[in-house]
């Protein structure tokens, strides 16, 4: 049987009650094409139905819309006509109201940091946003997502609640439409799992793709550091948390609220990737707790443009290092190291300010002509941040500070924070003095302040590394071995 008609029949005969819910996904990944049908049921006719324009974490514009065919809607089990915007290549208007939309999707191109969807006899990978689209009206109620199994030995994986399978399919619910898009999905009877619990929380390292290493390795290194966020944070934000490792896939890392989907070579020993694991779960607290306005809830029809991606994303690198500095998994030195080569090169390219690089991303991603780095320049300033507020509060505050405020206001669902907020909690842990290094760093290019901090913590940059000078005054030592400080000693 063809694979439309095929598809299409599987679908008809799946008729399940939608109950109170307010949006049914129905996904039918087809193994024998790759390609995958979707079917959405709302409890309340629409008259437009929207495809992503893109996807958080990957900031360019995407426009879903144009990978999906076969588009039909109904209403009340009978065929409605609806249009594709001649506008929007992402929205189609239904003049009637639907309550139903049936699409397919054949192939969807990698994102920047994440393959989209992977259907191959053994094995689903889907990224949501590139898959699922929504009615109006209907995005911030419950939703029930089901999926088809490739095969009856299928394992699946989601940060998702599970509910009690139906038939062929694993069934979920996500509180609203934001909290499904954020969850990818990975299915196969080839799944190889490792559960850990830290703090009390469980977690998994879920190992996929090609070659699957023993996960042995990355249990030990993340469970480390995961212990250092908790000791950070107070808590552990989420009920569980996945760490979707594609071995030998393509891509590099995306984040999600209580996952992480990354591309790892299997003959890598775990510790060299260890800060590429701390970087993707500290996410979980910064970026998808700790964000600013425009990141969540989410837009999906425009650019999310914020001048915070320094600081969501650079200083996330910061604190990968951090937490691996704190739990023992590197030492000293090897710390000094990483944030001295941040230094030295966020030092040599200062063309633009942190603040107007967040904001061009969106120009970077969709161009071939410009290019921003504020990650690197994100992970200097956030270093030097923090030591410019210890010398200034004699050791009583930290960066560490700003970050629990921010958490803390941001957190549980509350708005996102301010464009200023950063620099306010800045001068209030630090005083004005920090505020002036926060501009010099962040608002302006050209050269980072070093010598207002460094040397007031008795550091050096010399020859492109980041050592202890010479001579140190006793309160300049203790700043110095605070920052650098493992947990417990």
């Amino acid at each position: 049987m063809p694979f439309s008609l095929r598809a299409w029949f599987a679908l008809f005969l799946f008729i399940l009650p939608l109950g109170s819910s307010a949006a049914t996904y129905v996904v039918d990944p087809d193994p024998t094409t790759g390609a995958v049908t979707v079917r959405i049921q709302v409890s309340r006719p629409s008259t437009e139905f929207r495809m992503p324009a893109w996807a958080p974490g990957d900031y360019r514009i995407v426009n879903f819309g144009k990978y999906i065919s076969h588009v039909r809607f109904q209403r009340d089990g009978s065929p409605v006509l609806g249009q594709k915007d001649t506008k929007d290549v992402n929205l189609w208007r239904i003049p009637d109201g639907a309550d139903e939309v049936q699409y397919s999707i054949e192939r969807v191109p990698p994102g920047l940091f994440s393959e989209n969807l992977r259907v191959t006899r053994n094995e689903f990978f889907a990224q949501w946003p590139a898959l699922l689209g929504w009615f109006e009206g209907a995005a911030n109620e419950k939703h029930v997502l089901k999926v088809r199994r490739l095969t009856r030995e299928d394992r699946v994986e989601v940060a998702l609640e599970r509910l009690p399978g139906e038939g062929e399919y694993f069934v979920f619910t996500a509180p609203d439409y934001d909290a499904l898009l954020d969850a990818p999905l990975v299915m196969g009877p080839n799944l190889e799992v490792a559960e850990f619990v830290v703090y009390g929380k469980p977690h998994a390292i879920v190992g996929f793709g090609r070659n699957v290493p023993n996960l042995t390795g990355y249990v030990q290194i993340c469970s480390r550091f995961i212990g250092a966020a908790a000791r950070l944070f107070g808590e552990l934000p989420y009920n569980r948390y996945l760490f979707l490792i594609d071995f030998n896939g393509p891509g590099g890392g995306l984040e999600h609220r209580d996952s992480s989907r990354l591309a790892i070579p299997s003959g890598i020993p775990p510790r060299a990737v260890a800060s590429f694991l701390a970087h993707e779960y500290f996410h979980a607290f910064n970026v998808k707790r700790i964000r600013s306005k425009p990141l969540g809830p989410f837009n999906y029809t425009k650019p999310a443009v914020t001048g915070a991606l320094w600081w969501l994303e650079g200083v996330t690198d910061y604190y990968a290092e951090v937490l691996l500095l704190r739990s023992g998994v590197i030492e000293p030195d090897e710390f000094l190291d990483q944030i001295g080569r941040a230094i030295t090169r966020a030092s040599r390219s200062r063309s633009v300010s942190l603040d107007e690089s967040s904001r061009r991303v969106w120009e970077a991603n969709n161009s071939s002509g410009y290019r921003v780095d504020y990650y690197t320049g994100g992970k200097a300033v956030g270093a030097l941040l923090d030591l410019a507020i210890r010398r200034a509060s004699e050791g009583k505050h930290s960066l560490d500070d700003v970050v629990l405020a921010l958490y803390k206001e941001t957190a549980n669902g509350k708005p996102g924070f301010a464009e200023g907020r950063i620099r306010e909690l800045c001068v209030q842990f630090g005083g004005e003095k920090v505020g002036e290094i926060y501009d010099e760093c962040v608002m302006k290019a050209g050269p980072l302040p070093l010598n207002d901090v460094l040397p007031a913590v008795g550091l050096e940059l010399r020859s492109g590394e980041l050592v202890r000078a010479a001579a140190v005054g006793d309160r300049e030592r203790e700043i110095l071995e605070s920052w650098l400080a493992v947990d417990g000693k």
